[in-house]
């Protein structure tokens, strides 16, 4: 299994690590991480970052819980927000 992170998580752990765990839950592939950086991404229950299973966002397979295998690749990041909340509009005309 691949792991790719990004943020905080990359600066502790590297780009990207192998894992050969087989079939597992993404808690128990969470659980062989570093406590420092497993504590970044879940408080044990539930995920505080970003993860994606195969590009695929795990809170939509089922969590912590959601079935992984060695062939899938996690990514895993901060979640990224910012920006406006305000809608402009420019017309390309000077006033």
């Amino acid at each position: 299994m691949r792991i790719r992170f990004l943020g905080k998580p990359k600066e502790i752990m590297g780009g990207v690590i192998e894992l050969n765990l087989g079939r597992a839950t993404l808690r128990e592939v969470l659980e062989r991480l570093p406590e420092d950086v497993r504590k970044l991404i879940t408080d044990g229950e539930k995920l505080k970052m970003i993860v994606l299973i195969n590009g695929v966002s795990a809170e939509s397979k089922g969590g912590l819980d959601a079935p992984v295998s060695q062939d899938d690749e996690l990514t895993i990041m901060p979640e990224i927000s910012g920006g406006s909340s305000h809608y402009f509009w420019f017309s390309g005309q000077r006033e």
